[in-house]
């Protein structure tokens, strides 16, 4: 397929329309302008049959027309190395780079939450067609062949070389502890053989029996590595030329460091961060709230009420947001959450266990600090009544309070409970509700549950008719000032100060102790906000809670709070995870969101 600005009408099969895809000669990146316009869209590419979920788009600006699709798909997905870089508009990118080539520069455009590279001078060099079918960009690559594929111990681990006719397209699935790369080529059986599943010869089995972590399947122009990754090594993919190579890497040391300026006021930064015993590899948004227009939002998968989990990836997406985090705990059984969520003044879930907070408001001020709230109810009597709760998935004895920030209605969460219904601040009814039987008591659209629990004799400072008057408190008042907010824990520094007393907040001293991955949210003295996410050390599992304390002090943090850690550790950006692979991230029930404002 030749590429020039002429249009190429492409067959998009049977019954199908045709469709053009239009390339302009690319030369050097130039500045983006508001006036691009949107020609194609969708939210999933095919390379040769192989459906990848990669947003893409094909715009048009001051006569050019370009494909793109999103920068974090690009590495997460594809394999493309993306570079260091100080301007937002030109990301440089390794793919088949040789000693006396330099890195590719694409264009980057920021369209929507996401920002896209024009792909145009790779697809140029590595696609026989293009089409579009129903949303799906379909690329087709003309043929390619593994050469001969060798392995070799390192000292760090274990190395792959994969031989190439020339330079393909690849895409990699990494599981927790197995990665699949499918490559735009085809393999002799020769060489199959040698990494066969379930090799035929003597031989063959022989030489298995050194490479059992590789198996090597293919099927028409595809080929597909299956790696077994060993425990504590990582997969690292990079690409050279002359002759082309894959070079696969199962070593501990995987993070590069890199530092690319996203947009104006946002840098993605990754690096190891040494401390006494180990290295450990971070990953870290940094955010300069004076530059952009943003808005910062809690986020949490279900809108409409407060029970649901999913990956911050599907949340980030679905919320529309640029940049997010994982954030505060939450029962995975019930999948409710546990602390403070705060939208827009509205209590969507209330603190709990005085444990660590941070609230901003629309001006881009925040704090942080441990956080409780209090509500009193006085009856009709004049009998103040102490609640437990307020929309909250943390079960204890006494009285919780349901209102609609929580749903449409409440699904009883213990045995035997006695449920209050409110309404213009007067009681209608008493009723019972069971756990586990499907009951659903609708909450009033101008009023209240009261949820009794393992104290039935509560019930009797409440009548039909009676009316009621509610007191709230918050501690420290100053969160008053604040609409939005959101917990987890622990505080880790204050005004400069290691805070950090765990048990202060009801932790655990196995949660204390454990050594995991650590998602935590800081403020530097310039006033730029960290959303950071810390991985394994080099020879070692993840950060302690000190640790994780004192990485985020040599990252400048004067202000910092502990997010939801382990499994749960997300950091997103432009449509993908960027601090693990998308397959071993569990799902979360909230996180904090960054969009910009119109």
């Amino acid at each position: 397929m030749k590429w020039n600005k002429r249009l190429r009408q492409i067959a998009l099969g049977f019954a199908t329309t045709l469709v053009c895809i239009v390339f302009a000669t690319v030369g050097n990146a130039q500045q983006p302008s508001s006036s691009e316009t949107i020609l194609r869209q969708g939210e999933e590419i095919s390379i040769n049959g192989e459906k990848i979920p990669i947003s893409w788009r094909q715009w048009q600006e001051d006569g050019n027309t370009y494909l793109g699709i999103t920068d974090t798909a690009a590495q997460q997905r594809l394999g493309l190395e993306l570079l260091s870089s100080n301007n937002p508009q030109v990301q440089p990118l390794w793919w088949f780079n040789g000693d006396n080539r330099s890195a590719y520069r694409l264009r980057a455009q920021h369209i929507g939450p996401n920002r896209y590279l024009d792909l145009t001078p790779i697809l140029q060099q590595s696609t026989d067609q293009l089409a579009v079918f129903q949303n799906r960009l379909e690329i087709t690559t003309p043929p390619a062949e593994v050469q001969n594929i060798r392995l070799g111990k390192q000292s760090w681990g274990e190395r792959l070389v994969i031989d190439l006719d020339h330079p393909i397209l690849w895409q990699m699935e990494e599981g927790r502890r197995q990665a699949t790369l499918i490559l735009a080529a085809s393999t002799p059986s020769r060489i199959r053989q040698q990494f066969s599943p379930n090799p035929e010869t003597t031989e063959a089995r022989k030489q298995k029996s050194d490479r059992s972590f590789l198996a090597v399947k293919a099927e028409g122009k595809q080929t597909q590595l299956q790696i077994d990754l060993p425990e504590s090594l990582n997969l690292r993919v990079s690409s050279l030329a002359n002759p082309s190579r894959l070079v696969i890497d199962l070593r501990r040391d995987d993070l590069r460091s890199r530092q690319i300026r996203w947009a104006e006021g946002i840098l993605w930064r990754q690096e190891y961060i040494p401390l006494q015993d180990s290295e450990f590899a971070v990953t870290w948004l940094e955010i300069d709230p004076s530059v952009h227009q943003l808005a910062l939002e809690p986020i949490w998968h279900n809108p409409q009420n407060m029970q649901g989990i999913a990956t911050l990836a599907q949340t980030g997406e679905q919320s529309q947001v640029s940049i997010a985090i994982n954030g505060g705990f939450f029962n995975r059984d019930r999948k409710l959450p546990l602390g403070a969520i705060k939208q827009d003044g509205q209590w969507h879930s209330s603190p709990i266990l005085n444990r660590g907070a941070i609230a901003w408001n629309d001006r881009g001020q925040l704090i942080m600090d441990r956080l409780r709230y209090e509500e009193t109810l006085i009856t009709g009597t004049g009998k103040r009544v102490s609640l437990q709760a307020l929309n909250s998935g943390y079960v204890q004895s006494g009285i919780a309070r349901y209102t609609p920030a929580w749903g449409d209605n409440y699904a009883p969460l213990t045995e035997d409970e006695i449920v209050v219904v409110v309404e213009n601040e007067q009681v209608q009814r008493l009723q019972t509700g069971k756990a586990n039987q499907g009951q659903r008591i609708p909450i009033p659209d101008d009023g209240y549950l009261l949820t009794l629990r393992k104290k039935p004799q509560l019930a009797s400072a409440f009548t039909a008719g009676m009316e009621l008057e509610l007191q709230s408190q918050t501690m420290p008042s100053i969160f008053n000032r604040y609409p939005n907010i959101l917990a987890a824990g622990p505080l880790l520094i204050k005004n400069r100060q290691v805070v950090l007393d765990a048990k202060r907040e009801n932790f655990s001293s196995a949660f204390i102790n454990q050594k995991a991955h650590r998602s935590a949210i800081a403020l530097t003295g310039k006033g730029k906000i960290l959303l950071v996410a810390m991985g394994d050390g080099i020879n070692r599992k993840g950060p302690t809670l000190a640790e994780a304390t004192q990485i985020l002090q040599r990252l400048g943090a004067i202000e910092a709070l502990n997010l939801d850690g382990g499994s749960s550790t997300s950091l997103y950006l432009s449509g993908e995870l960027i601090n693990r692979p998308p397959a071993t991230a569990a799902r979360v029930h909230n996180g904090l969101g960054i969009y910009f404002k119109e």
